[in-house]
């Protein structure tokens, strides 16, 4: 498969056998590797991926639609500063149309050019599936057999969604809205809609008056 020249550890790392997709972005925000198994996932073949940028190929989204991929991501931004980047998850377009789920990892070797990431993706539309289908549950219960007799408190446990329990729980580790987004590869906007969601659901007028009904309700320890 042809290939940008890349650095010998770079070269060395995407040698390595894994069962992931593989695609190396370079530091000038340029794809410089893009496997067989990135072109099963995305429809895209290596030809066309070579060369381009990123955020132009991939396209990921984070979820409510809000575009992940972009110059200047917080992927690239944490990649060039040498600071760890989490994995996470991204919505993709897939080659039947529609759109699919992947978990992303993150490596970066820094080089005398910058930051090369190597990305490595796997499926995880089913892991959302199994997350949307228990959600689903979990209301069906809540109008079958818990409506008649719920108390406001435990309806506002059921109101609240995966991510904002997830939010909710950063907040508990004294997290602030500005780490919570670097960690979770979210907008500042978004985090802040969750917390403003968190507040309402739990009638509370604060972060530290939510924190405390959250345990109360037995929602954190």
């Amino acid at each position: 498969m042809e290939t940008r020249q890349l650095p010998q550890t770079v070269q060395s790392i995407i040698e390595s056998r894994t069962g992931d997709a593989v695609f190396v972005v370079a530091p000038d925000y340029r794809i410089a590797y893009w496997d067989a198994q990135a072109e099963f996932f995305t429809g895209i073949k290596s030809e066309d991926a070579l060369y381009k940028p990123c955020y132009d190929m991939v396209l990921g989204e984070r979820e409510g639609g809000e575009r992940f991929c972009s110059w200047g991501c917080s992927v690239m931004r944490m990649s060039r500063e040498g600071r760890p980047v989490s994995s996470y998850d991204m919505h993709i377009h897939s080659p039947a149309g529609g759109k699919r789920w992947v978990n992303v990892s993150t490596l970066s070797i820094l080089d005398e050019d910058g930051a090369y990431i190597i990305h490595l993706m796997r499926d995880s539309e089913e892991t959302h599936k199994t997350v949307e289908m228990a959600r689903s549950l979990i209301q069906l219960e809540s109008k079958s057999e818990c409506c008649a007799s719920a108390t406001p408190d435990s309806r506002d446990i059921l109101a609240l969604t995966v991510r904002q329990l997830e939010i909710l729980n950063h907040l508990s580790q004294g997290k602030s809205v500005k780490e919570i987004r670097t960690e979770l590869h979210l907008s500042e906007a978004t985090v802040r809609n969750h917390v403003r969601s968190v507040l309402q659901a739990l009638d509370a007028h604060s972060q530290l008056e939510a924190l405390a009904r959250a345990r109360k309700l037995g929602i954190l320890k």
